[in-house]
């Protein structure tokens, strides 16, 4: 029978493509799960650059906000020698982790912090400050680095947040040399950065949680700060998370400590007394007056109607600096309380002060190292590097005091009035001792004796430019 002619063969079936379909949506469920894990890990990690600039986009995450002191959220505070306890003996990954959670409290307003906030304290000594660019972790403001008083490889960065117009006078105000303390429970400067450089030193950035004032102690200069939040809706600045943090980095930073030790030496040149010797600008914390709130009561516990300070004595820093006094005074009838032999305590005069928690010395010498009297160590001017440490013992006389350094003289050169602090070899050199905090300080006047195995620990041998002799010593702490 003839086939009809709009009949056409059957086409051979290729399947139901149940496999393809099958294909399809495991790679969409794959992609699924890809995305809500990315998800959780873009919410928990803030800190990362890139999830903070998701978040932000999504307004998933608020800029650093200003805290009360009152309301400041929980913390410990911790001074130099427990910084670099704490976090001197942590591994490369470990300190990683460490920052990256310090950051994560810090971008997230401390919500959801499991742990205490640290807050650092202690007395530093500004070494530099630098203006903030937009190139920077943070666009707005300036940055100081300081040194630690009792611990020179320990430095501490401050970071400034404030308005373009108040940059200058946050320059003029830190400026280097400047000393600033940050007391337990009146500075909240909280710690988000950790740094390990590789000569050895421990660089910590800090940032103020209260966002308030500093001046200069005689009044001269002054400045307030704002909030990253208050910064970012008057002036569209926002945290740089990609540009990372220390601030101030090498070679800036080297360059930074040598002018600094530079300029400690040129400043203790052009002292006139010992006790000039030892003064240095002071700034204060400022505390502004609110306009009252007729809505809102005045939440502070205690009002702050003046300035209280926020620094006490300056510390010399790691450069041991080089010393004036040119026409010194010569003492004719010095104090002439007994000296308790090789009694390493000082005498009865001065007010004895608790024991505190032990602090590690600042430089501990060799056992090798040899015992040095005044005018031996003022023989090694200009060389004592070559030289290597030593024990300065002999009988002193303290003839300046501020904070917890300390000046003094031989009590042989007091006595002769023709010692010459001047010449190489003479025990009229000038000492001065950086005592560790907390211990006890001689009263000016005081008497008291050294022998090689409890003597001070000679930092650096220097001369001003007017010719003094300084010998820059550290107090042994307690061991």
């Amino acid at each position: 029978m003839p086939l009809l002619t709009d009949e056409k063969p059957a086409r051979q079936s290729t399947g139901n493509g149940y496999f393809l379909w099958s294909v399809v949506l495991i790679v969409m469920t794959g992609l699924c799960f890809a995305s809500w894990i990315g998800s959780f890990y873009v919410v928990a990690h803030p800190e990362n650059p890139k999830c903070y600039r998701i978040l932000k986009k999504f307004k998933r995450v608020e800029p650093p906000k200003r805290f009360e002191v009152v309301a400041a959220p929980k913390g410990e505070f911790i001074t130099a020698a427990k910084l670099l306890e704490r976090f001197g003996k942590l591994g490369k990954l470990e300190l990683a982790q460490e920052n990256a959670l310090l950051m994560r409290n810090y971008v997230t307003n401390f919500r959801e912090s499991g742990r205490r906030v640290p807050y650092v304290s202690g007395k530093f000594q500004v070494v530099q400050s630098f203006d903030l660019g937009r190139a920077d972790w943070f666009p707005g403001g300036a940055v100081a680095v300081a040194q630690s008083e009792n611990l020179p490889q320990v430095l501490v960065e401050f970071v400034f947040p404030a308005e373009p117009e108040n940059v200058g006078a946050i320059r003029e105000t830190v400026t280097m040399g400047a000393d600033v303390t940050l007391q337990r429970s009146q500075d909240l400067w909280a710690l988000i950065h950790v740094e390990r450089h590789a000569d050895g030193r421990m660089q910590f950035t800090v940032m103020p949680l209260p966002y308030g004032g500093w001046q200069l102690k005689n009044g001269q200069g002054s400045f307030t700060l704002q909030s990253p939040e208050e910064l970012l809706r008057d002036h569209g600045m926002e945290l740089n998370l990609a540009a990372g943090l220390p601030v101030v980095r090498d070679p800036r930073l080297s360059a930074a400590l040598a002018e600094h030790k530079e300029f400690r030496r040129k400043a203790l040149a052009r002292a006139g007394d010992d006790q000039a010797a030892l003064a240095g600008p002071e700034l204060v914390r400022l505390d502004p007056a609110k306009a009252p709130d007729e809505n809102a009561p005045d939440v502070r516990p205690v009002p702050a109607p003046t300035p209280r300070p926020a620094h006490t004595a300056r510390a010399l820093p790691t450069p041991a600096p080089a010393v004036p006094l040119v026409p010194r005074a010569i003492v004719k009838s010095p104090p002439r309380p007994a000296i308790i032999g090789a009694q390493p305590e000082i005498a009865a005069t001065r007010v004895p002060t608790p024991a505190p928690v032990a602090l590690p010395p600042v430089v501990v010498p060799p056992k090798q190292s040899r015992a040095l009297s005044a005018a031996e160590a003022s023989g090694l001017v200009d060389r004592f590097a070559a030289n290597g440490p030593g024990a300065l013992s002999g009988d002193f006389v303290v003839t300046g005091v501020l904070g917890t350094r300390v000046a003094l003289r031989t009590r042989e050169s007091l006595r002769d009035p023709n010692a010459d602090p001047a010449r190489a070899g003479s025990n009229a050199a000038l000492i001065v001792v950086d005592f560790p905090a907390g211990t006890a300080i001689p009263e000016k006047g005081a008497t008291f004796s050294r022998n090689a195995e409890r003597g001070f620990v000679i930092r650096d041998v220097v001369r001003g430019r007017n010719g003094q002799i300084t010998i820059v010593a550290d107090e042994r702490a307690s061991e």
